[in-house]
């Protein structure tokens, strides 16, 4: 739960001219209130701009820019909508979905009132944001018959409506396969030509290129090379995992699309000078070195920690973590500057915090408590990821 309370949040956030974003940063190290976390991620994404002098006018053209990206994938688009609808199908049994969204949209209507007239807009402006609220509040069509959303397991709470649950579960899941869809589209299968064929997608983890040397330990490391890779116009079940988050708080589907593509960005960057074989293979080492005993009973009960490992890093937990511990790990993590640094020392931290639960539990039993997390301390572990990086940079110092 923040340490912050929501009227601090508005505060900040309905400041006229300019947004404090250094204050909001501050604020959301510590948690962010859920009726505003989505448009609190919007600004330290950067898709908002703290200068609202121009806002609303920034506000439509990022609407019409998704607007005009096709949202039809012929190709990839059911096997994306299958992923989709796998992952709510399995997200929707712990996920509580009456979480108070209104105030998560990428404005607020009365805000987007006051705004336009602080601009000095006209009447005939008003259509336009009459279509932008249109855009928010979309009719979905039937995906799937109600069969294929788990109502067995929905039926199990009696205090909420089935209809409320499905309704919630498919405006979730189309605006998911929207933005993937605009997504790969926009960035992956438009710029897949000859100029760009040797670029990347975000998965590419460079093995092929890479010479690795002083791992003895890891010789997977040296084996791994094609496995992995996907090219640019593949599609990947992660994409979904990293989605979905922005869909469950960010009310307008053009400011999921933009949260998405900024964080898509910031990791793709990242993975160009830091290969993901690297960071496992770093992890690997620290996870040794600062929990012994917690490895040897790993390699004692054969736990395939490598793909964990890789799992982890490579998705920011968005597979693995419970939705609501995800989302509070994640205001920190665009709060803070270096948070792909920060991750790495997180994954060391759950360990730790579940080191006495581990050793308890056979090899099958540790496995799936690994790939599904159950519900954990956030904020103790972020406060341990800390604690424990800077002791290994004060021992570095020191060596």
């Amino acid at each position: 739960m923040s340490v912050v309370t929501l009227e601090e949040f508005l505060e900040i956030l309905n400041e006229e001219q300019h947004l404090d974003l250094a204050k909001l940063r501050n604020y959301a190290r510590h948690g962010i209130h859920p009726q505003v976390r989505g448009e609190v991620w919007l600004y330290l994404l950067g898709v908002l701009s703290s200068d609202k002098s121009q806002e609303m006018t920034a506000v439509r053209s990022k609407f019409l820019e998704y607007e005009s990206v096709s949202k039809r994938i012929p190709g990839v688009e059911k096997q994306i909508r299958t992923e989709v609808l796998r992952y709510f199908r399995q997200r929707m049994e712990t996920h509580q979905i009456s979480q108070h969204r209104d105030g998560a949209s990428m404005l607020r209507n009365f805000r987007a009132v006051s705004s336009a007239q602080s601009l000095g807009d006209s009447s005939e402006s008003l259509p336009t944001l009459s279509k932008i609220k249109e855009t928010e509040h979309p009719c979905f069509p039937r995906i799937l018959p109600s069969t294929q959303y788990g109502l067995s397991t929905m039926r199990s709470n009696s205090n909420i409506d089935d209809s409320e649950l499905i309704s919630e579960q498919r405006k979730l899941s189309q605006s998911v396969e929207n933005v993937l869809c605009a997504y790969l589209n926009r960035h992956l299968i438009a710029t897949n030509t000859p100029s760009s064929s040797q670029k990347r997608s975000l998965y590419d983890s460079t093995y092929s290129s890479m010479q690795i040397k002083n791992h003895p330990e890891y010789p997977w490391l040296q084996n791994a090379s094609g496995s992995n890779n996907l090219e640019l116009d593949e599609f990947h079940p992660s994409l979904v995992y990293l989605c979905a988050p922005f869909a469950q708080c960010v009310r307008a589907e053009a400011g999921m699309y933009f949260a998405f593509e900024k964080l898509m960005a910031m990791i793709e960057e990242y993975n160009q000078t830091h290969p993901l074989s690297k960071r496992v293979a770093s992890f690997m080492t620290l996870f040794r070195t600062t929990l012994p005993e917690l490895h040897e009973y790993f390699e004692a009960e054969e736990v395939d920690l490598l793909s964990v490992a890789t799992s982890w890093l490579q998705h920011l937990l968005a597979r693995e973590m419970q939705m609501d511990d995800l989302m509070r790990l994640w205001d920190t993590y665009f709060a803070v500057p270096d948070l792909l640094d920060l991750h790495l020392f997180v994954c060391l931290a759950i360990l730790t915090y579940c080191k006495d639960a581990l050793e308890d539990l056979d090899r099958s039993e540790t496995m799936s408590m690994l790939c599904c997390l159950p519900p954990l301390d956030v904020d103790r572990i972020i406060s341990d990821a800390v604690n424990i990086r800077l002791s290994l940079e004060h021992d570095e110092m020191y060596e």
